[in-house]
């Protein structure tokens, strides 16, 4: 007698939810693709809603750091019960499949992945009541499945779906705010741009700014341009551009599916065909090609934050991509294009004038002959800059992850006093740089803004430079210092 196997999910797995591969913003981008398919699938009774309202499509995300709590809101369409109900269902796809939404499974995986208790409230667009459910995770996974939900009555025109996720795994910080507002701000660019929905991190609006300056050749024309291919039965389409003035943080391929950025700088797409090795190299191209490409059709994992390329779809891609853009490869490596670069003859006449300088009497007899003066004499006559800077307030703060830097600009010392002066406070978590308007190099050198800049510039990047590397090898060597400037002198364009 032949016997049937039954294929069961234990109500445990939700336990196995919080080990998934998500980074904060793409669990969070999970809910913003569930409230803009809600209203995508139901555009034209919201946008008359809407309209009645004096409202938009809203998302709003609020992080309660003391309560240990995330909630995110939207007036989209909201569900009712049936829709609910089906909505719990792990792993069953909606009935309209073919947008963000289509696995089924966001709401809850990310909502495990951050904490283990989240309660929904919605309330449909329409319907008399609202309804209520808690999720508790260890309850759920004990095989307490039955969720009660409240219901309460509510105006028709009210539309809400209201998330509440307590007992959060982990805090965020101060950085990891920063930098899940820019990932989800660059995510849904498209909406944010045609303003179909308002993003917000609590009541500060995400914006995307994409202002990008394209490299022209000597007629005026850009250097950008926009490309369509098939590949198989799916659409390929976007363009690419070499930026004018580059930055391997801005450059490569946004991957974008159905409107929403799957991945985007600074860690864009680099097919290898055209960027050189896996994750491309340091070079020109790598700082200069940018471009969006389309890919809707194609298959993506269940987190979202990567394509699935099906046998040689990536490769077939890479392929159209470098047919099109194989020039733009040359233009991109070649500095000559650059606007603004010095021509040789002028780096030339630059290097003969600065060696004229440095061969003048005065300059020889101070290396040949000035006294250099023991350290404790030098820290001496520092100290009252030093104080200075202590007490008194910047003229401009640098902000980084984990530290800051003061900038004073210091009219008031003399011409024998230091060009740029450093202090670290006892915590490393603060530089202070003093910059000497006096010093005969600044009076004499210094004719525009841009000479004032350059000079800032370097001056900050002794500072940082010196301080990074007391931090990582626990004293200021030359070498190290030389070193790690050369690295932050790429980055200044």
């Amino acid at each position: 007698m032949s016997q049937q196997l039954e294929f069961h999910i234990d109500a445990s797995a939700v336990l196995n939810y919080k080990r998934l591969d998500y980074s904060f913003w793409y669990a969070l981008a999970e809910y913003v693709d569930n409230s803009t398919q809600s209203y995508i699938n139901n555009k034209e009774v919201l946008d008359s809603q809407f309209k009645k309202d004096n409202e938009s499509l809203e998302v709003k995300i609020i992080y309660d750091n003391k309560q240990n709590t995330l909630t995110i809101r939207d007036n989209a369409m909201g569900m009712n019960f049936e829709e609910l109900t089906y909505a719990l269902q792990m792993g069953k796809p909606p009935k309209i499949n073919n947008g963000r939404s289509e696995f089924g499974m966001g709401l809850k995986t990310a909502s495990c992945w951050i904490g283990d208790v989240w309660t929904v409230r919605t309330k449909k667009l329409g319907d008399e009541e609202e309804i209520e459910f808690k999720f508790d995770v260890d309850k759920v996974s004990k095989g307490i499945t039955t969720l009660p939900d409240i219901r309460r009555k509510k105006p028709k025109d009210d539309h809400y779906t209201i998330i509440e996720i307590q007992q959060m795994h982990q805090k965020i910080a101060g950085p990891t705010i920063t930098k899940t507002k820019n990932y989800l701000a660059s995510m849904y660019r498209v909406d944010i741009k045609n303003k179909s929905m308002s993003l917000k991190w609590g009541e500060e609006s995400l914006s995307y700014e994409d202002k990008i300056t394209f490299l022209k050749a000597q007629n005026g024309e850009e250097f950008r341009k926009d490309f369509e291919f098939m590949v198989g039965n799916h659409k390929v389409h976007g363009w690419a551009g070499i930026l004018d003035k580059g930055g391997r943080a801005k450059a490569g391929f946004a991957i974008i599916r159905r409107n929403r950025v799957i991945q985007g700088q600074p860690t864009a797409w680099r097919p290898s065909a055209i960027y050189g090795q896996e994750g491309g190299s340091n070079d020109l191209v790598n700082q200069r090609l940018i471009g969006e490409i389309h890919l809707d059709d194609f298959m993506v994992s269940h987190t979202k934050n990567a394509i699935l390329f099906q046998g040689e779809e990536e490769h077939q891609i890479e392929d159209q991509l470098l047919e099109r853009f194989g020039t733009y490869l040359d233009v991109a490596e070649d500095t000559r294009y650059r606007e603004g670069k010095l021509p040789i003859e002028a780096i030339t006449l630059g290097l003969a004038a600065a060696v004229e300088q440095m061969q003048k009497a005065d300059f020889i007899d101070a290396v040949t002959l000035n006294e250099v003066l023991p350290s404790n004499l030098i820290e001496a006559e520092n100290q009252p800059v030093i104080e200075s800077m202590k007490n008194g307030d910047p003229t401009h703060v640098l902000t980084f992850n984990d530290f800051e830097a003061r900038i004073f600009l210091k009219h008031e010392l003399s011409p024998s006093d230091p060009y740029f002066l450093p202090y670290y406070s006892p915590d490393d978590r603060v530089i202070s740089v003093a910059i000497n308007t006096k010093h005969p190099f600044f009076i004499g050198n210094l004719d525009d803004t841009n000479d004032v800049l350059i000079y800032c510039i370097l001056s900050c990047l002794d500072a940082i430079a010196e301080w990074k590397c007391l931090q990582k090898t626990g004293e200021i060597s030359s070498k190290t210092v030389n070193n790690i400037k050369n690295d932050l002198m790429k980055h200044i364009s």
